[in-house]
């Protein structure tokens, strides 16, 4: 029991995204859970029924979870342990460093040392040097961010020595080899995040697979992925498709799959007078895919600051960097942006959460001269001692809902795009908020 305790305390190896910083102590952590759990005199030869049930004794979460089976997997191998509070939290999400990381684990590969460079960087550079990772599979700016089921599917297709010529590619194959299962009715879900429960399965499915083992294929995912390979995309290969139209359709280009017509449907905010398909004819940065992609990306990096934040972790850099993402005329901005660091310490605040930015979904006022770019997001507010003031956000104690500790929400919100510059470098409004500007937000389906 003393050894079961031992783990409970000290075993910590992957972190979620809003506690990466803390990781680095641990990331590198040698010693295998099998061997904490049991010392070399009391291992039965075939060890597997005291590890497993020291192992659900100790992480009380693991349970009966879904991914029970893959979990213990992981834990026997050595390569994820539990928190310190004796929990494992298979639904916390799992960061682009922390899948690299259980991948180049799990295969075996050597790794290096820092050097005083972050923790993630010798398993990046492993997962490069083995062909895990390459460059072009996904953006690495930002090692932090959660890893969606795209990216994964990069690592994973990679990992039982296969590639493709382009991301639906990669998908087809991933599914075709039962590395993934769809979302709910063979919903594919690309842009979803992933979470240690479902990580960890795919890292269990790649050793099945490289082991010679065939496994189940989710047969309406298989037919949708192969759909999507084969439909019609975007400028960024997302399927678009043709039937089941939103009601106001005319107002844009093209209508894609992965979204629901409630998303395209949502009243924009009264002072957008111009929609997609109006840009889409004759407007110079709606037609400029790169123009796009850096409001894409400004967007989801500033609501990447904002919707994650942890009280034990936090310092000004988060102002820092979220601030570089807004319009840099309000200097006013960045000093509550620090305020509200503090703020978050003494009051205890954890907050995690994800956004997706549509750049086929821009509106524009042609009165205040702003641009909107249309968003899906998700969060939850985990922690915080008192609900004022308890996001960065001018509109949410205005909301009509007081979002409720532990649940998740979800919705869409148009994003004010704006600077004070005569570019089209834009930045995210002074303004902007999840909770205002027609947004939609209610409790996660």
């Amino acid at each position: 029991m003393k050894k079961v305790l031992l783990a409970s305390t000290a075993a910590l190896t992957i972190l979620s995204a809003s506690t990466l910083q803390v990781s680095n102590v641990y990331a590198l952590e040698k010693e295998s859970i099998t061997d904490t759990l049991l010392g070399a005199s009391d291992k039965l030869k075939d060890g597997a029924t005291q590890i497993v049930s020291a192992v659900v004794a100790t992480f009380k979460d693991i349970k009966g979870h879904w991914a029970e089976s893959s979990i213990l997997a992981a834990i026997k191998q050595g390569i994820v342990s539990g928190y310190p509070d004796g929990l494992f939290y298979p639904n916390n999400k799992v960061t682009r460093a922390e899948f690299i990381k259980l991948t180049v684990g799990s295969l075996g590969y050597e790794v290096g040392t820092t050097n005083g460079g972050a923790w993630y960087g010798p398993y990046v550079s492993t997962a490069k040097a083995n062909n895990l990772y390459n460059e072009s599979d996904f953006p690495s700016s930002d090692w932090s961010k959660p890893m969606t089921r795209l990216e994964m599917v990069h690592v994973a297709v990679r990992a039982i020595n296969k590639t493709a010529a382009n991301d639906k590619e990669f998908m087809y194959i991933a599914v075709k080899n039962g590395l993934i299962s769809g979302v709910g009715n063979g919903k594919l879900d690309p842009d979803g995040t992933t979470t240690r429960a479902q990580a960890l399965t795919v890292i269990d499915r790649i050793n099945k697979v490289r082991n010679g083992e065939t496994l189940k294929v989710d047969a309406v995912a298989l037919a949708n992925a192969e759909k999507a390979m084969n439909a019609k995309t975007d400028f960024w290969g997302h399927v678009i498709r043709t039937t089941n139209l939103p009601k106001n359709a005319k107002n844009y280009p093209y209508i894609l799959e992965e979204y629901p017509n409630e998303m395209y449907e949502m009243k924009p905010y009264q002072t957008i007078d111009t929609n997609s398909m109006q840009l889409s004819k004759n407007d110079i940065a709606y037609n400029s895919k790169p123009t796009l992609d850096l409001w894409k990306k400004t967007t989801e990096a500033y609501y990447g600051q904002i919707l994650n934040v942890d009280y034990r972790t936090i310092d000004e850099k988060w102002a820092t960097k979220a601030f570089s993402n807004a319009n840099q005329s309000s200097r006013v901005m960045l000093a509550d942006m620090k305020r509200y660091v503090q703020y978050v310490k003494s009051n205890k605040i954890i907050i995690t959460g994800n956004v997706v930015a549509e750049p086929s979904m821009v509106m524009m006022s042609k009165r205040f001269g702003e641009y909107y770019i249309r968003i899906k997001f998700e969060f939850t507010l985990k922690n915080f001692n008192k609900y004022e003031s308890v996001m960065f956000d001018p509109f949410i104690g205005d909301h009509s809902i007081k979002f409720k500790k532990g649940t998740r929400y979800e919705g869409y919100a148009d994003i004010p795009l704006t600077t004070n510059a005569n570019d089209f470098d834009l930045k995210v409004g002074g303004l902007t908020s999840l909770f205002n500007f027609g947004s939609i937000v209610r409790v996660a389906k």
